[in-house]
């Protein structure tokens, strides 16, 4: 058995952010005022992890893409960096890995965009207090260095080039005796669920996009979605259902039903189409105890099928071995009644998932540990970092919002909305 967490990552010279370094807890949140940078944080982490999976080719797109490169004045020409830290476990043994690298955005026509620094660092995680092994050192665009065995050093050259990472060659070394934390970072997924109006997840429709028919995170035909996971995974269908009933109690049961279709063959898509028409249609019902007949779900209010795909999305993404799962404002269209048990029922669901929120609901924040919660302040106008709690600051902050008769969530938003406040109490900020 082999699983794997993502505990932290950190990201430099992307759009408006620098120096952002988040750790994650089962659920991390990201606050802000608007317009801040908190949707550039989670932009950052899945590109950062995408890169990992791309191709040299596209590498080189991804370094020239002038939407991305840091344009504020006092970040332009920073390099972009990423760096992730891991937890593996295989069979009974844990590995704290950490892993990164540094590349050179395309910032000028006669200039090629390189790969410039890459690293892993791991370390076995027994009780014992240990140094880090470094498995991959590369300082500079073609020549680096790996470990090949147990008892050997960071010393074996690889040649590569300045559009490819060594971790993606590594992976076609099966006999290294770490082969499997290679294989776990080159497979780290991030999904991010932002969609605020969900209607359309719903509806009975026999046109699929092509690579959306299966049983995936993305999938945007929920019915399908839930027939599938109802026949493939029933224990995780019935918890699905359970849990939506712990937040909404005269939902008793959710139906989905199956509907074959015959389609003529003059009605089908030509082979270069990006749709392709099912020979089923699905559509879901939900039975309330206070109505004789079940009901469609299309008919549920807003927050009602928001939540149902939120839990559907985190069920699955356990299903699929996600390793970061972003939700953007989960408290939309919700009643402020329902974010408690939401919040638990979130984080019971986790198991090696983690789940980013970002939010605008001082409701919401008043159910998180202060310890989740990362804000973000501008130490310089215009450029985005974002800060975790001191434990000092965490007791102030409840403290604090005691006496003056606020909710933890009204006073930290609060402050936020004074520009001229002083976090240094509060949060780990250097002072630099």
């Amino acid at each position: 058995m082999i699983s794997v967490k993502i505990q932290a990552a950190y990201i430099d010279g992307f759009k408006n952010l620098s120096d952002v370094n988040i750790a994650f807890n089962d659920i991390t949140a990201l606050i802000s005022l608007n317009n801040f940078g908190k949707s550039n944080v989670l932009s950052a982490i899945d590109f950062g992890l995408t890169f990992i999976k791309s191709l040299p080719n596209d590498k080189s797109l991804m370094m020239s893409n002038a939407n991305l490169i840091p344009m504020h004045k006092s970040l332009y020409g920073k390099n972009y960096k990423f760096q992730m830290e891991t937890v593996t476990c295989i069979s009974d043994v844990c590995y704290k890995a950490v892993y990164g690298y540094e590349f050179v955005w395309k910032v000028n026509e006669d200039e090629e965009p390189r790969i410039i620094k890459e690293y892993l660092n791991v370390k076995k995680i027994d009780g014992e207090k240990k140094q880090y092994v470094k498995y991959i050192n590369r300082n500079s665009d073609t020549k680096s260095f790996f470990r090949r065995a147990e008892s050997g050093r960071c010393s074996c050259v690889i040649n590569v080039k300045p559009n490819e990472l060594v971790i993606n060659k590594l992976q076609l070394f099966d006999s290294l005796y770490y082969s499997k934390i290679v294989d776990k970072i080159n497979n780290m997924t991030f999904y991010m669920e932002n969609s605020l109006d969900v209607k359309d997840f719903y509806k009975t429709d026999p046109i699929i996009r092509k690579g959306f028919d299966g049983m995936t995170v993305d999938s945007e035909n929920l019915p399908r979605v839930i027939f599938q996971l109802k026949q493939k995974y029933p224990e995780k269908f019935g918890l699905l259902v359970s849990i939506y009933n712990d937040l909404f109690p005269e939902i008793e049961d959710v139906i989905v039903e199956q509907y074959k279709v015959n389609f003529a063959s003059d009605t089908q898509f030509p082979d270069n189409a990006p749709f392709v028409l099912s020979n089923a249609m699905y559509s879901l019902f939900v039975r309330n105890v206070n109505l004789i007949h079940p009901i469609n779900f299309e008919l549920m209010s807003d927050g009602a099928k928001r939540v149902f795909l939120i839990l559907t999305r985190i069920i699955l993404a356990d299903i699929s071995n996600i390793s970061l799962i972003a939700i953007e404002e989960p408290e939309n269209s919700v009643h402020p009644g329902l974010f408690k048990s939401y919040i638990q029922i979130i984080s019971q669901l986790l198991t090696d998932c983690k789940v980013v929120i970002t939010s605008h609901s001082p409701y919401i924040i008043n159910y998180l540990d202060p310890s989740w919660i990362y804000v973000g302040i501008n130490k310089k106008p215009g450029v985005a970092s974002f800060f975790g709690f001191k434990k000092s600051g965490s007791r102030m902050l409840q403290r604090d919002a005691e006496k003056y008769r606020m909710s933890m969530g009204d006073y930290l938003y609060s402050m936020l909305a004074d520009t001229e406040n002083d976090w240094s109490d509060y949060l780990e900020i250097d002072d630099e």
